[in-house]
């Protein structure tokens, strides 16, 4: 289908019919423009409103590259209002957001699973850098257990605020228990503490797949001069055998 020219404006735009054939990833659908772009807000409203070009198939469909099986769950809930099965709640919030459906995102987050996933972005996001530093864990972990063919210990310095000391002439330069970190997460402004990160990490890893011992408790620096140095560490382990 070729693009035509608005002259009106200038700028070339794309006709649709009233009834759209799609092709999502190699699965076919019929429906409505108007069901297309039910929703003004949305991806599909502007992706069908002719200010973009829609690739064709040789059989004349419009293509969409996603999935068509997940495409088949936000379709019927442009038709009919209806909620996808609750096994498949997740895959298709993710859709959704791609989307852009407000609505339907807004009513899967209180579907089980896809809340427990809303609460643990929302648990993350309070860490700086969360995402990049468990993947530097677990490369540290993997390095460290190649090295001794045990398993891949990691030491944490994790610190929700800057050790500031009281104390005149307090050496922050002293032999620190934090010298022997792999690395230091933080300062963050949230109020979850240290142990609330190093407990969300666990979480994420176990669920990611992999086996850990549970962290030992904090280390703290036994430095003191007119006042205790408050760093401290955090040993994890994850087991490659």
């Amino acid at each position: 289908m070729e693009p035509y020219n608005n002259s009106l404006h200038g700028t070339l735009k794309q006709k649709f019919p009233a009834v759209i054939p799609l092709n999502v990833g190699g699965v076919h659908f019929m429906t409505r423009l108007s069901t297309l772009t039910k929703y003004s807000d949305s991806m599909l409203a502007a992706m069908f409103s002719g200010r973009h070009i829609i690739d064709v198939d040789k059989d004349g469909c419009f293509f969409i590259d996603s999935n068509g099986t997940n495409f088949g769950h936000i379709l019927e809930y442009l038709r009919h209002g209806s909620m996808p099965p609750k096994d498949v709640a997740e895959v298709v919030y993710k859709e959704a957001v791609y989307y852009g459906l407000t609505e339907l995102i807004e009513m899967l987050q209180t579907t089980p699973r896809v809340a427990q996933i809303t609460v643990n972005e929302a648990h993350r996001a309070q860490f700086p850098d969360y995402l990049e530093v468990k993947h530097r864990i677990i490369k540290i972990a993997m390095e460290n257990a190649t090295a001794t063919n045990k398993g891949g210990e990691v030491i944490v310095h994790a610190f929700r605020k800057e050790f500031v000391p009281k104390v005149l002439h307090f050496n922050l330069n002293h032999s620190c228990v934090v010298d022997q970190a792999h690395l230091s997460v933080g300062p963050w402004e949230a109020l979850a503490d240290e142990e609330a990160f190093i407990r969300c990490l666990e979480t994420d890893l176990i669920s990611d797949g992999f086996n850990i011992l549970k962290h030992e408790s904090k280390r703290r620096c036994k430095y003191y001069y007119g006042q205790n140095c408050q760093r401290c560490i955090y040993r994890l382990q994850i087991l490659f055998s």
